[in-house]
Order: C-alpha cells, then sequence, then structure tokens
C-alpha cells in the first residue's frame, strides 16, 4: 500500500491522529460543546473518545457524522452526572472517566422507563392502531451524489460554478451525472461520489427535506451546506406509506418495543440537555471538519508530488 493511499484512508475516518494534530495546533480551539456547569467537550475530548470507541470514526467523517459523536460524548457526561446527582455507585478503580460509556448505560437502563410488548395480538392491534406513526414506511430514494469542499477550485473557477455548468449539461443531455462524478473524484475522495444506492429520507436536515420533494430523474442542486458544496441525481423513487395491519401484524410486538425505547431515548437525551445546559456548537464543528480536510488535501497534494518524481 502507498504512503498516499493510507492517508487516504487515516483522513476518511478522521482518525485520532488527525483529531490530535487538529487539537495540538490550535489549542485555543472552540469548544465543541458546552454544560452549564462550566465543562467543556473540547477537539481533544473528541480525539481521545475516537481513539477508544473505533467504531465511531467511521461515522465522523463529515460534520453531521463529527456532530453525532459530539451530541453522544454530551449524553454519556450527562448520564454520569445524573448518576452522581442520584448516587449511584461506579464500579472499576482510579481516576473516573468523564465520558465513561459504560457507567453512563448503567445509568440510563436504570432511568430508562420499561417498553414491554403487548401481551397478545389483540393488544398490539390497539397499539397499532394509536401508534401509527411508529408504522409508517419512509420515503426512500436511489441517489447519485456529487460532493466537494467549497474551497475546491475546479474548471478554472470554484466548486459552486462548476457545479452549475455541469448540472446544466446534465440536464441538456451533453454529460453524463457519472462521469462528472468521476472527475469530482479526482478532486475529493473522502466521501463517495456517484451512485449512492438506496437511502433513506428521514430526519430533519434540509438536503433530506429538500430530497423529499425532488422527482425521479431531476437534479437537486448544486447547493453549499456548511463546508461542501452538493450536486444530486434522483434515479429512482419510493414515497412514505402508512402499513397496513395485514402488513404489520408479524412484528407489531417487536416495533412497539422499539418505538418505546426510541421515543424514551429522545425524551431522556432532552431531558438530560436541559437539566445540565447542553448546548452543542455547531459553527465550531464546522470549522474543525474543515481544518480536517484542508490537512488531509495538502497532505495529498504532498503525496502526489512525491509519487510524480522519478524512481533512482
Amino acid at each position: 500500500m502507498t504512503l498516499k493511499k493510507i492517508k487516504h484512508v487515516a483522513a476518511a475516518v478522521l482518525c485520532m491522529a488527525l483529531a490530535s494534530a487538529w487539537a495540538q495546533s490550535a489549542p485555543l480551539a472552540k469548544p465543541l460543546a458546552r454544560m452549564a456547569n462550566g465543562e467543556v467537550v473540547s477537539e481533544q475530548d473528541l480525539s481521545d473518545y475516537l481513539d477508544n470507541r473505533i467504531d465511531l470514526r467511521q461515522i465522523a467523517r463529515n460534520a453531521w457524522g463529527v456532530e453525532g459523536v459530539v451530541q453522544e460524548m454530551a449524553m454519556t457526561r450527562a448520564l454520569v452526572l445524573e448518576g452522581g446527582r442520584l448516587g449511584l455507585p461506579r464500579r472499576g478503580e482510579g481516576v473516573p472517566k468523564r465520558f465513561d460509556d459504560v457507567y453512563g448505560l448503567a445509568v440510563y437502563k436504570k432511568e430508562a422507563p420499561a417498553c414491554e410488548a403487548p401481551a397478545n395480538e389483540q393488544e398490539a392491534r390497539k397499539y397499532f392502531d394509536s401508534h401509527p406513526q411508529a408504522f409508517m414506511v419512509p420515503a426512500q430514494a436511489r441517489v447519485e451524489r456529487i460532493i466537494l469542499p467549497a474551497a475546491t477550485e475546479i474548471g478554472g473557477g470554484s466548486a459552486m460554478a462548476w457545479l452549475q455548468d455541469q448540472a446544466r449539461a446534465v440536464i441538456q443531455g451533453k454529460r453524463k451525472f457519472g462521469l462528472v462524478a468521476m472527475r469530482a473524484k479526482g478532486e475529493y475522495s473522502l466521501d463517495a461520489q456517484g451512485d449512492l444506492g438506496w437511502i433513506t429520507l428521514d430526519g430533519d436536515h434540509t438536503i433530506m427535506r429538500a430530497l423529499k420533494t425532488v422527482k425521479a430523474g431531476e437534479l437537486l442542486g448544486p447547493v453549499q451546506d456548511d463546508e461542501f458544496v452538493y450536486l444530486f441525481s434522483v434515479l429512482q423513487k419510493r414515497e412514505a406509506r402508512q402499513l397496513s395491519w395485514d402488513e404489520s401484524k408479524t412484528f407489531a410486538a417487536t416495533r412497539a418495543v422499539s418505538y418505546c425505547r426510541e421515543e424514551a431515548q429522545t425524551q431522556m437525551r432532552a431531558d438530560l440537555f436541559k437539566r445540565y445546559g447542553v448546548e452543542i456548537d455547531r459553527a465550531a464543528i464546522r470549522e474543525l471538519v474543515a481544518k480536517a480536510n484542508s490537512s488531509s488535501a495538502a497532505a495529498d497534494k504532498a503525496d502526489g508530488k512525491a509519487d510524480a518524481k522519478p524512481q533512482q
């Protein structure tokens, strides 16, 4: 494996080495989250957390993913504080960890409401009738995407201007979307370019809401969101729909439990964030990810120059 490929992999998952570099290069960086007691979630905290939580590294590839990780860290810290307030004992020796996932989970399990499955089909039907939102199939779309950092210069201009030109060419039938995606991949390859397959159009994000309104065969964008510019092509679409009882009865009982847990988690997060004054700083997160992308781009250019040197 070449050095260039190794660095691509490391940057793609925002691994601990990069996160540490960010924190070391900017000791006065903005906190990523704050709490009413004065505590913060810093870049170094994020780096250390990702060092231990390898399962989250793949998620923390962009601003959305990093925000999700920071939110989980804040939730864990709030649970630890809540456990202390309630006098719940902590196990283990040594200095207690601020972001103690094991203790936080124990506190959550103790405080979360019990979610029990309906006792029989009749009770399951009552739950189905009273919770229609739990049996909705969200809209789905098969999507192609092009993503570029907004600061990218391509085709003699900005990423936004280039994508506007490419979108016109695609609409006029002069260019294939897939070929444009291949060209974009040459500039930015830390996120997937081209066909993303079928994706679920849920969540409250601006782009997701916009994709719900796009018909099959249409383009969305280019549009800028945070530090990236996007162009989407919707190939196929499945609209959201309500499941019937006949479609749902075989799994209605298990769905009742899972939906109860989802609601409980959302409510507990809202309650704890309010109690402990948790504030997620999205602007600071965007700046952090933009800094990481700039560092990765600089490393790639340096590798490209090194690879271009003739072998001795």
